[in-house]
């Protein structure tokens, strides 16, 4: 019953667990944006500008039976922001969350959430 109890306590904490990030970057046109993240409740939410931009899970989208099983995945998101194309790379594992994020095909941020 312990370790019932332990798993359930364990589990609520880490779907309540809430890792965030920003970075700013200035696109080669000028624009100054301010790009951030934050994972509440197991969803990626990633803003430019306050402009939200993804809003997807952290699920594996790797369908297959071997990633079911998987500690560590990388799944990829798009979205845009007023035209550009928005490109993240999301590093999952149980020790660190890293997210890659590029403008219209330039490197733009490297997101620690922590």
């Amino acid at each position: 019953m312990r370790l019932i109890t332990a798993l359930f306590v364990t589990l609520l904490l880490t779907g309540c667990t809430n890792y965030s990030a920003h970075q700013p970057y200035r696109s080669s046109n000028g624009e100054q944006m301010l790009i951030s993240a934050n994972i509440p409740n197991g969803m990626l939410k990633l803003w430019v500008n306050d402009v939200l931009v993804v809003d997807d899970t952290i699920l594996n989208q790797d369908k297959s039976l071997s990633a079911a099983f998987s500690q560590s995945y990388t799944n990829v998101y798009h979205g845009t922001y007023r035209g550009q194309k928005i490109m993240t790379r999301c590093k999952f594992s149980r020790d660190a969350k890293e997210c890659d994020v590029f403008v219209d095909g330039e490197y733009a941020a490297n997101l620690f959430l922590r």
